[in-house]
């Protein structure tokens, strides 16, 4: 970006190698007025904590403590920080506890430049971007088991974080109690349920439900 004043405030990557930090300078480094990087989680906490970055990258994998400690604490210290989680392989073990931690996206280091400023962009725009292989490992955890829910996943474009508070939604649960679940606040949570029910084309909870029961999102049981 040319104009100082389009570019994004600030971003914070935390990763052990200096040659990866060096990289992602250089793909989107030039679209934020201030970079900040660290080479340990502790580290990373702290300029997270002294900067409130917009963006932080973090490393599944840090020398002092795991990623999904670091997502933990900056998401509960740093509200307003976008996080983006990423690793060198696609392990799914070290995707769910990411996720479950609270990131809003993650990307496998083995992705092309292209789909890792798509996630940057994404994430920046408010939304939530996983790479298809770390989506396909949330899809499973969720579990819904039946190969027609799969394909709504993949033919709506929900992502896996919509699809966890449709859930949360059937069961009647309030704005609060999925904001804890989901890691969000209660205003995103609603943001969440507008758009989805305007993808919907529903007006109330009934056509959510009646939307998740058609494509086995939930059983009959789960209400």
């Amino acid at each position: 970006m040319n104009d100082e004043q389009q570019k994004y405030h600030s971003l914070l990557v935390i990763d052990d190698h200096n040659m990866v930090i060096n990289g992602i300078k250089l793909l989107v480094g030039d679209e934020f007025r201030d970079f900040y990087f660290a080479n340990t989680g502790a580290a990373g906490i702290d300029l997270a904590l002294k900067h409130q970055p917009q963006l932080v990258i973090i490393d599944n994998v840090l020398p002092d403590m795991p990623g999904d400690a670091v997502t933990k604490e900056i998401r509960y210290r740093c509200p307003a920080s976008r996080i983006l989680g990423y690793s060198f392989n696609s392990n799914a073990a070290s995707v769910l506890k990411m996720f479950e931690a609270g990131t809003h996206g993650y990307v496998v280091k083995s992705e092309d430049d292209g789909e890792f400023h798509k996630a940057v962009t994404y994430l920046l725009q408010g939304k939530d971007y996983f790479c298809k292989e770390a989506r396909n490992h949330i899809i499973n955890r969720i579990s819904f088991g039946e190969d027609q829910v799969r394909l709504m996943v993949a033919n709506t474009g929900f992502s896996a974080k919509e699809i966890e508070i449709i859930r949360l939604v059937c069961q009647q649960k309030t704005a609060r109690e999925i904001s804890r679940q989901v890691f969000l606040s209660e205003r995103t949570v609603e943001q969440y349920r507008s758009n989805i029910n305007k993808r919907i084309g529903s007006r109330n909870i009934a056509g959510i439900i009646k939307f998740a029961l058609r494509y086995g999102i939930i059983d009959l049981e789960d209400l």
